[in-house]
């Protein structure tokens, strides 16, 4: 089965899909060649066979954009598959120490909490409104 690739923006909430790309190098081509809509905004690429199954942040490069998500660099689109995020989700949640530690970890940075809870219309999740911080992504 093919798939097809669309940019999510995160900057919304929740976040918005648009386009439709045959190649993930085709989404990463548009993010970096911007789009006015959302020049500024904080984007991802989901890998869609329907429903969605990854969703990759791209890399960076490119024009900067004032909402791309502060994570560690990387000159390739970095994916991680659904079924994680949404295991993810559910740690961030947790109300234990060792849960939030791990959910914590450095390679994890690419998935906030707001991130996720940003992207659960697409994860098929349901996450409260964090009571502790605004909407914004840091």
């Amino acid at each position: 089965m093919s798939s097809i690739y669309r940019i999510l923006c995160v900057s919304h909430d929740p976040a918005l899909d648009y386009g439709e790309y045959n190649t993930p190098e085709e989404a990463e081509t548009a993010i970096r060649e911007g789009d006015s809509s959302h020049r500024q905004c904080d984007l991802l690429i989901g890998r869609y066979s329907y429903p969605l199954i990854e969703v990759g942040c791209p890399p960076n490069t490119g024009p900067q954009r004032s909402g791309r998500h502060r994570c560690f660099t990387h000159s390739l689109t970095e994916w991680v598959d659904v079924v994680w995020l949404r295991l993810l989700a559910a740690a961030h949640q947790a109300d234990t120490e060792q849960m939030r530690a791990l959910a914590g970890e450095r390679r994890l940075a690419h998935w906030s909490p707001e991130r996720l809870r940003r992207l659960r219309d697409e994860l098929g999740i349901d996450l409260p409104e964090p009571t502790d911080q605004p909407g914004e992504l840091p």
